[in-house]
């Protein structure tokens, strides 16, 4: 038992020297390649909707604070903030960045059609989506201050785009489940884990919890505090591309391949992630109206 700890200690001596030989990079504004540019968070006004802008930050980046259990608006359910997702403040290329998101389902109309949930997703509807499935929670209302602060931040984060089609926004994806032609390996993708991801994540997936900040420092990927199997990241067509681009976090950079897992990685540790218990939701069996599509709940 005494050599299996000092076996222990010593690898996980040897892979935080690797950490710490590496200097991180976050996958913000430079990665862009001119098509997004951070708004200079200075030029917020100080007026009632520059609040609403710093606001509705603290909400996305701090949600189990301000809308968790343990706050006076419990409307979500696990501990998750909306950042560890969309990384970096909802900055992040490959990481669903909100300047995108603004534009896709706010900039006007009622929104696109989202067979999962049949409904027409504008701001509110999507951000209650994943109030729902991500965070495994309950709406917010419409109208109220705190959904009008999001959508305010990730207008005012939109405001950095620099071109006109949002769709031409460098760094929304990196992988697609078509690119695989053979099915997940969840078994092989527990190695992967394991050896890339349980350092931050831990190897019972519960992430590292910060209680004075109320906020995760890496999340839950899996159990009770972690996104339900009605999430976006439950599919592997969202997750995989997700974590190619961006795990292991601080490590991948898309224009430098040294440190980013492989597409096969991406797809089998992914696969492991989401084979492990989370909450349920509750609506699953009528997601998609009957058509189902292969990568998600069956």
């Amino acid at each position: 038992m005494r050599y299996s700890i000092a076996l222990f200690v010593l690898l996980q001596g040897l892979v935080s020297a690797a950490y710490a030989n590496h200097t991180p990079s976050t996958n913000t504004a430079d990665w862009y390649d001119g098509t997004w540019i951070a708004p200079d968070a200075a030029a917020i006004p100080n007026t009632s909707q520059g609040d609403m802008i710093r606001y509705g930050k603290l909400l996305l980046t701090e949600t189990y604070k301000y809308l968790g259990a343990e706050s006076s608006m419990p409307f979500t359910h696990n501990k998750l903030s909306c950042s560890n997702c969309h990384l970096d403040n909802g900055t992040a290329a490959f990481g669903t960045p909100w300047a995108v998101v603004w534009y896709k389902y706010g900039a006007g109309g009622k929104g696109p059609y989202a067979p999962r949930s049949d409904v027409y997703l504008d701001m509110p509807n999507r951000i209650n989506d994943c109030m729902k499935r991500s965070m495994f929670g309950t709406p917010l209302p419409r109208d109220s201050y705190e959904m009008t602060s999001m959508v305010e931040y990730m207008k005012w984060l939109a405001t950095g785009m620099q071109v006109t089609d949002w769709t031409k926004v460098v760094g929304q994806s990196t992988i697609k489940v078509s690119d695989m032609t053979r099915a997940a390996d969840p078994v092989r993708g527990k190695v992967v884990f394991e050896e890339n991801c349980a350092h931050c994540h831990g190897y019972t997936g519960d992430g590292v919890w910060d209680e004075n900040t109320k906020k995760y420092i890496y999340p839950a990927v899996w159990g009770p505090h972690s996104f339900s199997n009605g999430a976006g990241m439950y599919r592997l067509r969202t997750a995989v591309g997700f974590i190619k681009g961006n795990m292991p976090y601080g490590w991948a950079n898309p224009s430098d391949t040294t440190h980013q897992l492989s597409s096969a990685d991406s797809w089998d540790a992914m696969a492991y992630v989401i084979s492990n218990d989370r909450p349920q939701f509750p609506q699953y069996l009528s997601d998609w109206s009957g058509y189902r599509p292969s990568d998600c709940m069956p």
